[in-house]
Order: C-alpha cells, then sequence, then structure tokens
C-alpha cells in the first residue's frame, strides 16, 4: 500500500504540472484563433477543450494556406500552359492571316479586271 500512496502522491503535482504547461499553448491557441477570426467557446479551465479547438483551428489554417498554395501552383501551371500554346500556335496564325490577305487581295484584283473589262468594252461599243 505504500507504494500505491507514494505512486499516488508523485502522480498528482506530475499532473498539475502537466496541466499548468499546457495552459499558456491553450491561451496561445486562443489568441492564434482569434486573429484568425474563430473564437474559443471553451470555458477558461477547459485545457483540453481549448487545445482541441486549437488543433482544429490550426488544421483548419493549415488546410486554407494549402489550398491556396495549390490555387496558385495551377494558375502558374495554366498560365505557362497557356503561353505555350501561343507560341505554338503563331505560325498558325501566321500563315492564315497571310491566306486571309492574300484572298482579299485575289478578290480585289478579281473585282478591278471585272471593272476594267467592264470600261474597255464600254469604249469599244460605245457605252452602248
Amino acid at each position: 500500500m505504500t507504494i500505491r500512496k507514494s505512486l499516488l502522491a508523485l502522480a498528482l503535482p506530475m499532473t498539475v504540472l502537466a496541466l499548468t504547461a499546457a495552459m499558456p499553448a491553450a491561451r496561445a491557441a486562443d489568441d492564434a484563433c482569434t486573429q484568425s477570426g474563430n473564437q474559443s467557446t471553451a470555458p477558461g479551465w477547459d485545457v483540453a477543450g481549448r487545445l482541441a479547438q486549437r488543433e482544429d483551428c490550426l488544421a483548419g489554417r493549415g488546410r486554407a494556406y494549402r489550398d491556396g498554395v495549390t490555387n496558385g501552383v495551377q494558375q502558374r501551371v495554366q498560365s505557362g500552359r497557356d503561353a505555350v500554346d501561343a507560341v505554338r500556335n503563331t505560325p498558325q496564325r501566321q500563315v492564315d492571316r497571310l491566306r486571309n490577305a492574300g484572298t482579299t487581295e485575289q478578290n480585289r484584283l478579281n473585282a478591278l479586271g471585272q471593272q476594267t473589262r467592264t470600261n474597255a468594252a464600254n469604249m469599244l461599243t460605245g457605252g452602248l
């Protein structure tokens, strides 16, 4: 029985010391989550509850950071892909632009030729 009593006598102060050491961490958790907009609903004496809330708060902040980083990386990758696609499509766009310019010029020349033939015919027939 004396060993049990001595172990109990030793365990009680260790528990008090552990709780005392956990209190500043719980208060810091309240401060960290208060800054992020989450208010602690645990009473001041509920160290375990405040630590659990801190864990939830920090996990949420970690998820938000991870999601932000992931979105940023995805945006940069997509931007890079868009730039590569633009460079790859440049020769085709230039060919299309030249083809369109050639078609426009061909149509203009055809219209000019038709006008010239009409003028020549009018001149030869005397405008009749």
